[in-house]
């Protein structure tokens, strides 16, 4: 027998998210979203478990902005469709889709629906202790935008750092707007600005947008946000208080999150602690000197690799010279071509680059690439197999190409 719980459909709720989950690939309608964060704010901060959540189908209806007197039939439909909906989200390799919700059971003598998320979501709704973000339901009950929604927790997750930096390619998806609106002058002006108008209306916070362009396209969307509310809210002060973040350097930690998100990039706590040990200023130092490097497709795994290659002590505050460090070159070398590369044409070049760049002999070169090889193919992307593998009847031809590749980048 499944547990119940009766609950009130309250728009001084807080809604309480992991940020994984914020940024998933998913598109919902605009009722569809409210029901899930409806359901999400009737969570207690000690639940250890999902339960069969039960509102009232009159409180619920008006709460979500449903009108007329279709509205049970209405609501019936919308939950029946919200049950065959899919999000995304990606753990390791791995990207696994699954359901919102498990359960829906509408009480007819009752007056009453009851909702039961799905299990998987326990992760991402459940004792949350780190890298969550909190806000008052009454901020997204009001808004009539699916996009409006979505926008609103992507900027509440980085309010606290006032900006927040996206892929146009990414941005779109994270919306679920990848097909609609080609043309970035459509996109701005039918999602982003009536989103901007509603969030500063509505909301407690807003934003102000700045395009990045590459040539006279646009590759990147800068938001600056902006606290509507001048007192803390209640969400906030929550954030602090779980948030592991303000246990260690959170000056550093903030400064570290606004230089990767002028790159791009979203870097977790657990990174930034690892990077620490290297010392603060080096790891500023060498964050702001690839501030706009355009070779580096993988910032974090690039900064990652740097320090590892070339440990300092933690009170140093000079970097060392990217090309003294043979993983440094290689990978500024091999990121010249964006052409996919197979290992064994990456392990030949390389050491002939270490020979040459390094002045080392075969037998050195070869040993040198042998302890930096397993970081430098994880850097590109490349998996590390056997490279006979990869050798077939087509090799001295795709060593031509190959060639003639990086030749266009020299």
């Amino acid at each position: 027998m499944l547990l119940t719980e009766k609950v009130e459909a309250n728009k001084d709720n807080l809604v309480t998210k992991s940020n994984m989950l914020i940024e998933a690939n998913y598109k919902l309608g605009v009722v569809e979203q409210k029901i899930i964060l409806c359901l999400a704010s009737n969570i207690h901060p000690a639940d250890s478990d999902f339960t069969t959540y039960t509102l009232p189908i009159k409180e619920f209806t008006h709460l979500l902005g449903l009108k007329g007197t279709p509205k049970y039939t209405e609501l019936r439909r919308i939950t029946k469709e919200l049950m065959q909906k899919v999000f995304e989200v990606r753990i390791s390799r791995k990207v696994i889709q699954v359901s919102w919700l498990s359960y829906v059971a509408y009480n007819e003598t009752e007056g009453t629906i009851d909702i039961r998320f799905d299990p998987f979501l326990r992760p991402y709704l459940l004792e949350l202790k780190r890298e969550f973000t909190s806000y008052k339901l009454e901020n997204v009950v009001k808004l009539k935008s699916s996009y409006a929604i979505r926008l609103y927790e992507l900027l509440k997750q980085y309010e606290r750092l006032q900006e927040r930096m996206f892929y146009l390619c990414e941005l779109r998806k994270m919306l679920g707007a990848e097909d609609i609106y080609p043309a970035y002058g459509n996109f701005k002006q039918r999602v982003l600005v009536p989103a901007q108008k509603e969030l500063e209306k509505k909301t407690d916070i807003s934003f102000q947008i700045e395009e990045i362009k590459a040539g006279r396209k646009v590759e990147k969307v800068k938001f600056i946000i902006q606290s509507v509310k001048k007192n803390k809210s209640e969400q906030l002060t929550l954030f602090e208080e779980n948030l592991e973040e303000f246990k260690f350097s959170s000056t550093f930690a903030a400064r570290v999150k606004k230089l990767g998100l002028r790159m791009g990039t979203s870097i977790s706590d657990k990174t930034i602690k690892n990077w620490e040990k290297f010392g603060q200023d080096y790891v500023l130092l060498l964050m702001e000197k690839i501030q706009e490097r355009t070779d580096i497709e993988n910032p974090v795994a690039y900064i990652t690799a740097v320090l590892n290659a070339s440990p300092m002590e933690a009170d140093s505050q000079s970097a060392a010279s990217e090309e003294s460090v043979p993983l440094l070159h290689l990978i500024k070398y091999f990121r010249r071509t964006k052409e996919l590369m197979p290992n064994w044409f990456i392990e030949d070049k390389a050491i002939e680059e270490l020979q040459s760049h390094f002045n080392m002999e075969l037998e050195e070169a070869k040993i040198r690439f042998g302890e930096i090889q397993a970081e430098l193919f994880k850097v590109l992307g490349v998996i590390d197999r056997n490279p006979k593998n990869d050798v077939g009847k087509n090799k001295k031809r795709s060593v031509k190409e190959i060639v003639e590749q990086l030749q266009k980048h020299n």
